[in-house]
């Protein structure tokens, strides 16, 4: 592959803002002479993505991750050096020279992705044209985008809307005219079928023939995908004829639930509007940004995952559900619930009649119905009791539908919310003729929880999470009773004892925390366990030379619970007379921790392994006298220079 000159990417990197970079996929926020943002990289809640333009570069303290333009794309887009320097060459408009020739010497050796991205936007162009064109098939599309779905023509050329021909209309040839695509691309693309084993790309079949083809774009607005919409030309011999909506399949490009509809226009209005509306196919979404709700998404025509509530957290802390009044809307709404919840978002709902549907309401009232729907909005407990809850409920139904409450209400991961949520669904159970009071719900909800995280080792049974549990009082002492009756004291229950003291130690002797950052490897550390992702976190900002200082330790903090933790560490006494002998104690024991469970690890694979793999079993062998030899040299900090 011919070579970038390096001349090229200096210009590149020169030229190119990072918060412009960032910026499409994360909204940040002024911070004194910085950005601060959400991570693209994790799922946090709290704002941890710091950009510094005067250095160009950025750092993630949730996930320990920097660096510049080039890194920034390579990580998002899962793309090497060279490809990504193109990406955003392309992308900004730079011309790029070759160690082996002029600008574009290196158009054959160009990524597959880059390739795809470019055939779609041949693609979109030609259906378009079709669309616009003035024969029989273009005049039919357009009659039926007025008349039968009663949008403008002016829609249509914004977004591009196309018309896939039943004959294929020749979309083979118009790609080949615009550009040389390697075969590859053309089996990748997802635009054709073809047979197992074929290497003729032009024996394809397209994919798409007399459909409506309305693209998807991703968040920098590159055409990916396509949803088609069956017509009454759609051939009787499509594979899928009897599919109102068909979607390109999953492809290098996209997988569906990762991309929303409509998120590149939507994440820049949703700053002023603070919520999303989220509706159930691209033909609603398309009614209601007609008008006038931009900030308006919708998913693939499948049901809403929780990378897509994740895509949405970046950008805005709430999503209102405005899905079909029918049973499959509602059993939509309440499948979304959880993922919502779980995402760190907050979820309303806005109901509709059973009868009614988004693109109806919109075309008959416009942007008003939103202010109609928004006075009958439900909270994400009053849906769900609602929805799970009869009216005047037995008590083995009021069981099973908190029982599954519960369930939701677990996805959340802050506990303060999550005792909100609880609260919510007792007041709206209220209404519902539920005579169980607070107290009662909340202490079911706690073991429950407790249960579930595996504090409390027992099986017990639906009935005996019920609402008729023992010892009561005893839990409101600050326990919970196990199978026995018997009090857990969670106040003692440490799990992460080494990675808890050793935070102590970095909070409360900041003058060790470079070394001990320097001496710990991030793998070693259980960051599944709070004290294990907190002590990551401060670790890698003194790895980064990017450390806040005690007084700003907010900026690495997620959650509530997060920052009481460390301030909690921070105030608490702590004495040793060796600060330094303390901490490389916790090294030495979170050191071996990793390597003797790695040791475990290898002598499960050699019992498995096949005796006749001689190869392997003495790789493994050899690995182990590595970790053995390892285990006897543990890293140490020196006590700092007096």
């Amino acid at each position: 592959m011919p070579k970038i000159k390096r001349s090229s990417i200096d210009d590149v990197r020169a030229r190119v803002s990072l918060y412009d970079v960032v910026s499409p996929y994360v909204n940040l926020k002024k911070a004194g002479a910085k950005w601060k943002g959400l991570s693209p990289f994790s799922h946090e809640k709290t704002p941890s993505f710091h950009v510094d333009p005067g250095k160009n570069l950025y750092y993630c303290f949730s996930t320990g991750q920097g660096g510049d333009i080039f890194k920034f794309v390579q990580t998002k887009e899962n793309l090497g050096f060279q490809e990504a320097v193109e990406t955003l060459a392309q992308r900004f408009g730079i011309t790029l020279e070759y160690e082996e020739g002029a600008a574009g010497s290196g158009r054959e050796a160009q990524s597959l992705r880059k390739e795809l991205f470019d055939l779609h936007e041949a693609a979109t162009a030609h259906y378009h044209a079709a669309f616009l064109r003035s024969d029989d098939g273009g005049t039919f599309i357009r009659k039926y985008w007025t008349d039968a779905r009663r949008f403008d023509l002016a829609l249509a050329k914004e977004f591009k809307i196309g018309w896939a021909a039943p004959d294929g209309g020749g979309l083979f040839e118009t790609l080949l005219k615009s550009k040389k695509f390697a075969a590859e691309t053309f089996f990748a693309c997802g635009l054709f079928f073809y047979r197992e084993g074929e290497r003729d790309p032009s024996r394809g079949r397209p994919r798409f023939r007399g459909r409506l083809m309305i693209p998807i774009r991703d968040i920098q607005s590159r055409v990916i995908a396509f949803t088609a919409r069956q017509t009454e030309r759609t051939p009787s011999d499509d594979p899928s004829r009897e599919a109102k909506y068909v979607n390109s399949p999953e492809t290098p490009l996209f997988r569906k639930g990762d991309v929303l509809f409509n998120l590149d226009r939507a994440h820049t209005p949703v700053r002023e509007a603070g919520r999303f509306v989220m509706v159930e196919g691209q033909l609603d979404a398309l009614r209601c940004w007609s008008a006038g709700v931009t900030s308006v998404v919708a998913p693939q025509g499948t049901a809403i995952t929780e990378n897509q509530f994740l895509l949405l957290r970046r950008y805005a802390g709430r999503v209102d559900c405005l899905l079909d009044g029918d049973a499959a809307g509602q059993k939509a709404a309440l499948r979304a619930l959880p993922l919502a919840l779980k995402a760190g978002m907050e979820i309303r709902f806005l109901p509709l009649l059973a009868d009614e549907d988004p693109d109806e309401l919109f075309l008959a009232k416009g942007a008003a119905a939103l202010t109609d729907l928004d006075k009958n909005a439900q909270s994400a407990m009053a849906f769900a009791v609602r929805s799970l809850l009869p009216p005047n409920p037995s008590e083995s139904e009021v069981r099973n539908a908190f029982q599954s409450i519960f369930e939701i209400i677990a996805n959340c991961e802050v506990e303060y919310t999550r005792i909100d949520l609880l609260r919510s669904a007792i007041k709206e159970a209220g209404g519902r003729s539920v005579s169980y009071n607070l107290k009662e719900f909340e202490k079911q909800f706690d073991l429950y929880m407790a249960i579930k995280s595996g504090r409390v080792n027992t099986k017990l049974t639906n009935e005996e999470i019920g609402f008729e549990q023992k010892n009561t009082s005893k839990i409101e002492a600050g326990g919970l009773p196990n199978a026995s009756g018997n009090i857990i004291d969670f106040a003692s229950d440490k799990l992460t004892t080494a990675e808890h003291e050793l935070l102590m130690i970095v909070l409360q002797h900041e003058d060790l925390a470079p070394s001990i950052a320097h001496a710990i490897e991030h793998q070693w550390l259980n960051t599944r366990k709070l004290e294990g992702r907190l002590l990551d976190r401060c670790l890698a900002a003194h790895r980064e030379d990017v450390w806040p200082g005690l007084d700003h330790l907010d900026d690495l903090c997620e959650t509530d619970e997060e920052r009481h933790t460390l301030q909690n560490l921070r105030s608490r006494p702590f004495h040793t007379d060796d600060p330094a002998q303390a901490a490389n104690e916790c090294i030495r024991a979170i050191f071996e921790t990793h390597f003797r469970k790695e040791q475990t690890e290898l002598n499960t694979r050699i019992a498995n392994t096949p005796a006749s793999d001689t190869a392997a079993i003495a790789k493994l062998h050899q690995r182990i006298n590595e970790v053995r030899k390892l285990l006897r040299h543990p890293p140490q900090i020196s006590p700092p220079a007096t």
